[in-house]
């Protein structure tokens, strides 16, 4: 059976509490399989005791900073930041007893920032990590990324021996971006084994990563989930913009999937 995950930021546990207690019920309730934490740099001291009351017991994987939180592990000269940006994310997983950090490859397209990012990524030395795929260009830095290719990300886990999240809506930007069929690209990231997934909607032919909710775009949900994901996936729900005010869009998002992929 697969299992489907709700994500919150460490952020909500500050600021957005009514969004985290619905959050809670939903979770409690079984309305979702696990929680995905995207843990903001130097956050754990002033959350983990909130998280820990709420969340202990709660199947959790955790989503680390990316270069949006200025974590580029393609930047040499940001290495000893970039592990203390890197350092919620291995509390609240040593909190929550998660099996996953998730971790971007760093920012700008070319060999040297790939050898650059898998160094890093080396060097940090957590079993833990996992890498994600990512698309062809950043929507709000506006640079180019690398880890977009199959090939990329083979070589990320045979070097160093990482996890894989396959983000779907990353997978078919980054085809679109260089022009392959979306649906050969990801057969080839089926090939890497994917330990989870990321998935939201979005339009199938376009390079940007929109993060629609299910059935406001044009991806065939349906063909993604029971193609490309295994019989016991974890699949984490990356729908929706903004600052939520409750679960209950992603209430409607798990309904709307769970009735697409049995019908």
């Amino acid at each position: 059976m697969r299992h489907f995950g709700l994500k919150l930021w460490s952020k909500d546990f500050i600021r957005n509490k009514n969004f985290v207690i619905s959050a809670e019920k939903a979770l409690k309730d079984g309305m979702f399989d696990y929680l995905e934490l995207f843990a903001l740099p130097d956050t754990f001291e002033e959350t983990y005791l909130e998280v820990k009351q709420r969340f202990n017991g709660v199947k959790t994987i955790i989503h680390a900073p990316h270069a949006i939180q200025l974590l580029d592990i393609s930047n040499p000269e940001e290495f000893e930041n970039n592990r203390r940006r890197l350092k919620s994310s291995q509390q609240f997983a040593d909190l929550l007893d998660a099996p996953f950090i998730i971790l971007h490859p760093g920012m700008q397209r070319g060999e040297k920032f790939l050898q650059e990012s898998i160094r890093q990524f080396k060097a940090f030395n957590d079993t833990r990590l996992t890498v994600e795929n990512l698309p062809g260009y950043c929507s709000q830095t506006k640079r180019e990324l690398h880890g977009i290719t199959p090939d990329e990300i083979k070589r990320f886990i045979g070097e160093t021996n990482a996890h894989f999240c396959l983000d779907f809506s990353h997978a078919i930007c980054g085809a679109n971006t260089y022009k392959r069929d979306i649906y050969d690209v990801l057969q080839d990231f089926t090939e890497l084994n994917p330990d989870m997934y990321h998935l939201c909607d979005g339009d199938v032919l376009s390079t940007n990563d929109s993060h629609l909710h299910y059935g406001d775009g044009n991806y065939d949900l349906k063909r993604l989930v029971l193609h490309y994901t295994a019989p016991d996936a974890y699949i984490t729900m990356e729908t929706g913009h903004g600052i939520p005010t409750d679960v209950q869009p992603w209430l409607d998002d798990i309904r709307y999937l769970k009735k697409l992929i049995s019908d």
